[in-house]
């Protein structure tokens, strides 16, 4: 591994952290903020202050982490950066054929106990709020064993999925978890194993946001930034 795979696999921890924190408890993330206080409030004589520890700087999407990952893995020869899985309907389908449009990707499996249900259901309001505009929804299973094209087609006919616009797919284990792990830099993508995130994706094929959609701010997030991908020449 070079220098800059090792500074990309950093970030992608630190996106892990993030969204593990998020999922254990928002609330106390929100809690454990620190406050902002003021010279005058704390009365500390400006001698004996203290420097200001500046706070991070604000990273709505996680754009800018995602395009310091990008850059870091730029010139990784085996790095995955195109994908070929098979679709509901049985034909292959490649990530160029996405390319000319925004699309928003996630991971899910059909028999999940847990969250997939609402994720799906989550997916289906971006399907009805950018109905008739020029972006596709894709969701690709984790568990390729039970979900065949058949189980698929039966899965999204339940969610009313359009079929040319919101894709259901399926393939290799071992490339799923390469897709979702490099392409999408998502950590904990594994059988029947997945992050509750939606990826942006633009129009030239370039990663541009990870939201964690069971945070309603996230979700309003991800469709101003669809918005912003849409209005761009």
């Amino acid at each position: 591994m070079n220098r800059n795979l090792f500074r990309a696999l950093g970030v992608l921890l630190g996106l892990f952290a993030g969204t593990m924190g998020a999922m254990v408890s928002i609330q106390w993330r929100r809690a454990a903020r620190p406050p902002q206080y003021s010279e005058q409030a704390l009365d500390v004589p400006d001698a004996t202050s203290q420097p200001a520890v500046d706070a991070p700087a604000p990273d709505p999407g996680d754009r800018r982490r995602l395009l310091e990952l990008r850059q870091a893995v730029a010139n990784e020869p085996n790095w995955t950066r195109t994908f070929s899985l098979t679709e509901r309907s049985g034909r292959m389908v490649k990530s160029d054929e996405l390319l000319g449009e925004p699309y928003v990707v996630c991971f899910f499996f059909s028999t999940c106990p847990g969250t997939c249900k609402r994720q799906s259901s989550e997916m289906r309001l971006l399907q009805s709020k950018f109905k008739d505009r020029p972006i596709k929804l894709v969701s690709i299973s984790v568990d390729p064993e039970v979900d065949t094209p058949e189980v698929l087609t039966e899965y999204a006919n339940a969610f009313n999925a359009d079929k040319d616009r919101w894709l259901f797919l399926t393939g290799s284990l071992d490339d799923i978890i390469k897709v979702g792990t490099e392409m999408f830099f998502l950590p904990g993508v594994e059988r029947r194993g997945h992050p509750d995130r939606f990826c942006l994706v633009d129009a030239k094929g370039d990663l541009v946001g990870s939201y964690l959609w069971v945070e309603p701010e996230q979700r309003e997030l991800l469709s101003a930034h669809i918005e912003e991908l849409l209005a761009s020449p």
